[in-house]
């Protein structure tokens, strides 16, 4: 009866992490239909961007896209170019693990920067503005490219991303260029116990 229970236990908790998954999965997926007219879409394998050390934590299910602009535009410098955007989503088992790959994630995080929780920078060397949105058991990562994006541009890219992957629960963290990190929504209070562990 133990070994059953057991057994049940197992596969119930593999059909909740797959389904899960299966929910990002789909929320990817309705993203990348809502920019397929502009952009050109790839699932790679390699080649992400640095992402501190979020690649090396527990995630049951990772992705990596990469969002080349059909039409060129005139950039800050005046040159025609394609801008290229990436979009990474990590999913973890439930929430604890999520918030153990946080708090390792932080230590060294984007750009080699360790951040404390709920603060803001206001600048970090040799990074590409991003938007990151934390819901439930999942991070979802925007890069855009530093010399082919605007204030209304980002704002834009901010809103499909919490359309999409947003809830009201979703803690946002926005990079500019070489800086400033923001917690926007949501953000955590530092001086809460379960980030100091």
């Amino acid at each position: 009866m133990k070994k059953l229970n057991a057994l049940l236990a197992i596969l119930l908790f593999a059909v909740t992490t797959h389904a899960q998954v299966e929910e990002l999965n789909q929320r990817t997926a309705l993203f990348l239909d809502e920019v397929k007219s502009t952009f050109k879409v790839k699932s790679l394998n390699g080649s992400e961007p640095d992402y501190g050390v979020l690649i090396e934590t527990e995630h049951v299910a990772h992705t990596y896209y990469q969002l080349k602009q059909i039409e060129k535009e005139l950039n800050e410098l005046g040159n025609k170019v394609r801008p290229t955007y990436n979009l990474s989503t990590f999913a973890y088992e439930n929430e604890d693990e999520l918030l153990y790959a946080l708090k390792f994630w932080f230590k060294n995080f984007i750009g080699g920067k360790r951040v404390t929780p709920g603060r803001d920078y206001r600048s970090v060397d040799h990074v590409d503005p991003a938007l990151i949105i934390i819901e439930n058991n999942y991070i979802a990562i925007l890069t855009l490219s530093c010399y082919a994006t605007d204030v209304d541009e980002f704002r834009d890219w901010r809103s499909r991303m919490l359309g999409v992957f947003g809830g009201p629960n979703s803690m946002v963290i926005e990079i500019g260029c070489d800086g400033p990190i923001e917690w926007t929504k949501n953000a955590p209070d530092p001086k809460d116990m379960k980030w100091r562990r």
